[in-house]
């Protein structure tokens, strides 16, 4: 599988952070033009730790959580929990930042 991302991005915020923002705005561009997953006013994307594992296998779980979370105190991922199961502990995920969807993500 080939995985890509924007320098400028890894440069400002580092390589997994810019690898795991380009799988996020790919799906919330995903999302917004099929209309799914709205709430609150915007689009919104999730996935698990665990599944972000397995999609970036060069990653451990603690990188994506450091990155993810590292992400959110720059404040560009907000996150929520739109779960329909309360103890469903997957993160929701939409970008407020003044990164651009068609700067990070060629969809």
């Amino acid at each position: 599988m080939i995985h890509s991302f924007d320098t400028k991005i890894a440069e400002e915020y580092g390589l997994f952070e810019a690898i795991l923002l380009n799988n996020i705005f790919y799906w919330l561009e995903h999302n917004r033009s099929n209309g799914r997953h709205y709430y609150d006013g915007k689009y919104w994307t999730y996935n698990s730790v665990g599944a972000y594992a397995e999609l970036f296998p060069y990653m451990s779980k603690g990188k994506i959580e450091r990155a993810l979370k590292h992400l959110e105190e720059e404040g560009i991922l907000v996150t929520g929990n739109y779960n329909k199961i309360a103890t469903d502990r997957t993160k929701w995920s939409v970008s407020y930042t003044h990164l651009t969807l068609p700067t990070i993500c060629s969809v």
